[in-house]
């Protein structure tokens, strides 16, 4: 009985930590620098994992990379990839999402399209984006060479909303099917995430972002902010739920790189590594 006990606590404990991680692939770089306050400044291809509707930023075939190796889990690695191009104002976006350490792994498929509504002077604009995705996660039991996996299907949708050249407004929602595997096995399932954010633009050199994020009944506040320097580089820094996040992100004409990282107490350190390429358009074919 004992044994039965142990083996329950074990499988209920792992799958809680590798649901959780499912919830976590929106910490790209970007938004991990700036203590999660992304969702009303998400653009390029990652945007897919933040808020969908930023993908209507990528003005060109873009590709976005990152790489961390989560503190206080053993062995534990994390990556993202993500693709986007399209044409006007509609862009669609392909990405995945894996964490893996030595007792589980996760994987995060999504397919996302955003189409901008409306567009005005100075850069205003509105526009609606939405994901499908499917996660896959898998755990080792305690009983050795023994493995269980779940997969589950979910979707992710927002909005940006730029009515002014100084501020912006915007809403997501990820995993609206509010999609776990089993009720019993804790809060941190794959549950719906839903965020709301702002964000102030001073003389396109400092940016002040906000954000809240709810999930199972808990609310969290997050505050980023980003410098311009002389250089092209991009200074970041934030404050979440108890972390003190910061990076910085190049964007040359072609590629472009960043680092973060977010501290906490308890598990010590998070770097992120990412790198993005912008490819040039596809000249159209001259008519004979």
């Amino acid at each position: 009985m004992k044994r039965h006990l142990l083996v329950l606590l074990a499988l209920w404990l792992s799958g809680a930590r590798a649901e959780a991680h499912l919830n976590e692939s929106s910490a790209i770089a970007r938004s991990q620098a700036m203590g999660g306050a992304l969702v009303s400044l998400a653009d390029g291809p990652a945007a897919l994992f933040v808020n969908p509707a930023g993908i209507v930023a990528s003005a060109n075939p873009a590709l976005y990379l990152d790489y961390a190796e989560p503190a206080g889990i053993s062995g534990g690695r994390e990556s993202r990839v993500a693709f986007a191009t399209g044409k006007g104002n509609t862009r669609g976006a392909i990405g995945w999402y894996r964490f893996g350490s030595e007792s589980e792994s996760n994987n995060l498929f999504a397919m996302s399209a955003a189409h901008r509504l409306i567009e005005g002077t100075q850069g205003s604009f509105l526009a609606l984006g939405a994901s499908a995705t499917v996660g896959g996660l898998s755990w080792k039991e305690a009983d050795p060479g023994e493995k269980d996996s779940r997969w589950m299907a979910s979707g992710d949708a927002g909005i940006i909303l730029k009515p002014l050249p100084i501020v912006a407004f915007a809403y997501s929602a990820g995993n609206i099917r509010d999609a776990h595997s089993d009720q019993t096995r804790g809060e941190e399932a794959w549950r719906r995430v839903q965020r709301w954010g702002a964000s102030y633009f001073w003389e396109d050199r400092i940016v002040l972002s906000f954000a809240t994020m709810r999930r199972a009944g808990r609310t969290t506040l997050h505050y980023g902010m980003a410098v311009k320097t002389a250089v092209p580089i991009e200074l970041l820094a934030g404050f979440s739920d108890g972390r003190v996040t910061g990076g910085a992100r190049w964007t040359g004409t072609r590629f472009g790189s960043s680092i973060a990282f977010a501290a906490n107490e308890d598990e010590g350190v998070t770097w992120t590594l990412a790198c993005e390429a912008y490819l040039p358009d596809r000249p159209d074919r001259e008519t004979p």
